[in-house]
C-alpha cells in the first residue's frame, strides 16, 4: 500500500510538472519619465513632467491545450509615472484585455478590448507610432485622426490574424455594438494585410466605425453603449468638431525599406467623418451645428531612421495633413516636423530627446481659424506650436 501511494503521489507530481511546463504567465512593462517643454499652450509656455512612451504593465499567458493549439490571454494597464494614475480614462486594463486561442496552422482568434489589425500592420511605418515619442502621440499625424498611434482601442471585439504565409498575413476585427434591437449601432469593422520580405515591409488597412463618438473614442467602460453627456471623447480642434458624424472610415497604407543602416518609411491615410449632425455627442468640443455632409482628412508622411552607432539612433519626419472642410466651411492645412534621437545603454534602458513643430492654416473643425494642436498637448493660441521632450525608458 505504501509503495502504491508513493507511486501515485509521484505520478501526480510528474503530471503537474508537465502541465506547468506547458503553460506560463509573464509580467512585463515599461516605465518612462521625461520633461516636456511646449512654447504655446493656449498662449503660455509650459514645462511639465511627461512621458515619451506610455508607461504600462501587463500580464500575458499561454497554455498548450493540445492539437497544436494554445490558449492565450493579455491584460495590460497604462499609467502615468509622474502621478501613478491610471491611463485610458481610468480603466484598469485600458490598453488591452483579451483572451483567445492560437495555432501555427490556423492563426489567432481573440476576443476583448484590443488593437485593430490595421494598426498592427501599419503603425510601424509612422514616426509617431515608432520612435517619435509614440506613447503620448506628440509625433503622430494631426491629433492621430487616422488612429495610426492607437488613440482608440476597439472594445467588445472579435479579432482574427492569419498565420504567416511566406511573409504575407491578413486579419480582421468585428466589434459588437451591444445595442438591443439594433445590430449595427456602434459597430466597428476592420481588415488589413501585410507583407514582409527582408528589407521590404508593407501594410494596408481599412476601418469602418458606426457612431464613432461612442463606439471607439471614449475610454469609459460604457462609452460604446450609451451617451455620457458630460465626457468629452473628442477633445481637440483638429477633428473634435466632427463628433456628430454617424460614421468614420479610415484607409491607411504604408511601407518601409531598409538600406544598410538607414530605414525609409512612407505612409498615407484617408479619414472621412460622414453624415455630420446625425449623432448627439454629449460634451463634445464647441463646433458649428453641421447639417450634413462629410469631412475628409488626407495625411502623408515621409520619415528616415539612421542607426549611427549600435546604441545611437537618429530620426526625422515630415507630415502633411489636409482637412477638406464640411457643410460650407473651408478646410485646414497642417504641416509637422519631427526630429529625435534615442541612445540605448542596455537592451532594456534607453535615453531619448524628441522635438516637434507644427504649423496650421485655414479653418478647423470648430469653424474657427486653425491653430496648431500637437497630439497629447493642449492647443496653441496661434498657428504655430513647438514641443520637446527628454527622458528615459526602462522595459522589463
Amino acid at each position: 500500500m505504501k509503495k502504491s501511494a508513493t507511486a501515485t503521489i509521484l505520478a501526480v507530481g510528474v503530471c503537474s510538472g508537465a502541465a506547468h511546463a506547458q503553460s506560463s504567465v509573464t509580467l512585463y512593462g515599461i516605465v518612462d519619465a521625461g520633461i516636456l517643454f511646449n512654447n504655446n499652450v493656449k498662449g503660455s509656455r509650459e514645462y511639465a513632467m511627461s512621458q515619451g512612451t506610455s508607461s504600462r504593465f501587463g500580464l500575458k499567458g499561454v497554455e498548450d491545450i493540445g492539437g497544436g493549439m494554445k490558449a492565450i490571454f493579455t491584460l495590460e494597464s497604462g499609467f502615468t509615472t509622474a502621478t501613478g494614475t491610471l491611463g485610458q480614462g481610468g480603466l484598469i486594463f485600458g490598453r488591452k484585455a483579451f483572451v483567445g486561442v492560437t495555432s501555427a496552422t490556423w492563426g489567432t482568434l481573440t476576443a476583448g478590448r484590443q488593437y485593430s489589425v490595421s494598426n498592427d500592420f501599419t503603425s510601424q511605418f509612422a514616426s509617431g507610432a515608432d520612435w517619435a515619442a509614440s506613447g503620448l502621440s506628440y509625433g503622430t499625424h494631426a491629433s492621430d485622426v487616422d488612429n495610426v498611434d492607437t488613440s482608440n482601442r476597439i472594445q467588445n471585439s472579435i479579432k482574427y490574424v492569419s498565420p504567416n504565409f511566406g511573409g504575407f498575413q491578413f486579419g480582421g476585427v468585428y466589434s459588437l455594438g451591444g445595442q438591443a434591437g439594433d445590430l449595427t449601432k456602434n459597430e466597428v469593422i476592420d481588415a488589413a494585410v501585410s507583407y514582409s520580405n527582408g528589407p521590404i515591409n508593407f501594410g494596408a488597412g481599412y476601418t469602418f466605425v458606426k457612431d464613432p463618438y461612442y463606439a471607439t473614442y471614449g475610454n469609459q467602460g460604457n462609452s460604446s453603449t450609451s451617451p455620457t453627456g458630460t465626457n468629452n471623447n473628442m477633445n481637440n480642434k483638429i477633428y473634435g468638431g466632427y463628433a456628430s458624424a454617424s460614421s468614420q472610415q479610415i484607409f491607411v497604407v504604408g511601407g518601409s525599406y531598409a538600406l544598410g543602416l538607414a530605414t525609409i518609411g512612407l505612409e498615407y491615410s484617408n479619414t472621412q467623418f460622414g453624415n455630420l449632425g446625425s449623432v448627439a455627442a454629449g460634451g463634445a468640443i464647441s463646433a458649428p451645428k453641421y447639417k450634413g455632409g462629410n469631412a475628409t482628412f488626407n495625411s502623408g508622411e515621409v520619415n528616415l531612421k539612421y542607426q549611427l552607432t549600435p546604441a545611437l539612433q537618429l530620426g526625422g519626419a515630415y507630415i502633411y495633413t489636409h482637412n477638406s472642410g464640411a457643410d460650407g466651411f473651408s478646410g485646414a492645412h497642417y504641416n509637422q516636423f519631427n526630429l529625435g534621437a534615442t541612445y540605448s545603454v542596455s537592451k532594456r534602458t534607453l535615453f531619448y530627446a524628441m522635438s516637434f513643430y507644427e504649423t496650421s492654416s485655414g479653418t478647423d473643425s470648430t469653424g474657427n481659424a486653425a491653430v496648431a494642436d500637437l497630439s497629447s498637448s493642449a492647443y496653441s493660441a496661434t498657428s504655430r506650436q513647438v514641443g520637446a521632450v527628454i527622458g528615459m525608458t526602462h522595459r522589463f
